[in-house]
């Protein structure tokens, strides 16, 4: 299934459930998601370009609610793995995979409008995620050995979704999230030195937040 589609039916889920009203207030929480990734292609610069497989993301956040704004810090895992490679204008089945662990400083916007039941929110988020691409190669290629490299620096991401509370201090949520990280300067045994495209990807996620 397409995120895009699972990421419309499980809104279409909240939109349809039966709320338990929950005032909004300033207040502390913790949350927790799990996503279905769909990464963007990836490129090098030596002309070698990979598609890679949907996987899957985790993510936990402590926060505080202000109003109408959250601020939050999350730490977050995903792993994909590698699909197909291709380069010289031949494609051939692809090995290893590519993964990302971050922490991140998020801010949400929770707007004072209610879509019955369910309340929407936007959001946006900087921090520092380390890149890991690990045994990537081409099957049944010679002479280019698998690709291993790590690049810790600079990620973002944007947020969107909406949150059906589930009581006063349980709210369900359902969004689209879209993350990215650095590019990585991979080894490649004897051939040197290759520069890898960082990691962008999109996800459906589901996920509790819990305010106390």
């Amino acid at each position: 299934m397409d995120f895009r589609a699972l990421a419309t039916v499980a809104v279409a889920a909240l939109l349809f459930a039966h709320p338990s009203a929950a005032a909004a207030q300033d207040s502390s929480y913790v949350a927790g998601s799990f996503g279905y990734t769909s990464a963007d292609d990836f490129e090098t610069d030596v002309g070698v370009e990979a598609s890679i497989k949907n996987g899957y993301a985790v993510t936990g956040a402590l926060g505080r609610s202000f109003g109408a704004f959250r601020g939050e810090v999350e730490g977050s895992y995903r792993r994909s793995k590698v699909d197909q490679a291709r380069g010289l204008g031949v494609t051939v089945e692809g090995n290893g995979d590519v993964s990302a662990l971050s922490a991140m400083a998020n801010i949400y916007f929770d707007p004072a409008l209610e879509l019955g039941p369910v309340r929407p929110y936007v959001g946006g988020g900087i921090g520092v995620s380390r890149f890991k691409a690990r045994d990537v190669e081409a099957v049944g290629v010679p002479g280019i050995p698998p690709v291993s490299g790590t690049e810790t620096g600079f990620a973002w991401q944007l947020m969107a979704g909406v949150g059906l509370p589930l009581s006063e201090e349980a709210t369900l949520t359902a969004g689209y999230r879209y993350f990215a990280t650095p590019d990585v300067n991979a080894n490649v045994g004897s051939l040197g030195s290759v520069e890898v495209d960082g990691l962008g990807l999109h996800a459906a996620e589901i996920g509790l937040r819990f305010r106390f």
